[in-house]
């Protein structure tokens, strides 16, 4: 009587098996990840609508920067997190923030206020590094994806509002929120 054992094709099969099972369980881990990470936008985007809707009904309008100083991105983060006034300006010490620091994981706590640079030095880019380096991360509210929410006021397209939305998974298509959805 032979020993049992397997055969190449056999241990080949099961191998086979195997790999299809483990790419199975990569696409569907994949896909639970993408579906998490829309879920979190969708999330942030509305914290964010919301914030710029306090935002106009603190100040009476949405945030701008007049001097051009910072981008779209660095002023709706500035505006929402305290930093620029209703004018635009820079604001020392911040005001109470409009967006909640724990949904995008920042701490404004975390600073000193006599560590603040001059706001003056450097056209401002001094707080901008400032600021960054306080936090541990840009000076921009970011999307599951690590790309800065799309922010823009005055519209580009010269509809009334703002617009406000993520590029997505792909860096290129984008799903948000304007005006026209405050009901």
């Amino acid at each position: 009587m032979g020993k049992a054992a397997f055969t190449i094709i056999e241990l080949l099969v099961v191998l086979a098996i195997i790999a299809i099972l483990a790419a199975f369980s990569v696409v569907s881990f994949h896909h639970v990840l993408e579906d998490r990470n829309r879920k979190q936008a969708k999330v942030e985007l509305e914290a964010l609508r919301t914030a710029l809707v306090s935002y106009r009904s603190d100040y009476g309008g949405y945030p701008k920067c007049p001097q051009e100083i910072c981008t779209p991105g660095e002023c709706l983060f500035l505006s929402l997190a305290g930093f620029h006034n209703e004018k635009g300006g820079l604001q020392l010490p911040p005001y109470r923030p409009l967006v909640p620091p724990s949904i995008f994981g920042y701490d404004l706590s975390s600073f000193d206020a006599a560590e603040i640079p001059n706001v003056t030095h450097n056209e401002g880019k001094s707080l901008m590094l400032w600021l960054s380096q306080t936090l541990d991360k840009d000076v921009a509210f970011l999307d599951p994806w690590g790309s800065e929410y799309v922010y823009e006021f005055p519209r580009e397209d010269g509809e009334k509002g703002y617009l406000l939305f993520s590029m997505g998974p792909d860096g290129k298509t984008g799903e948000g929120f304007d005006e026209d959805d405050i009901k």
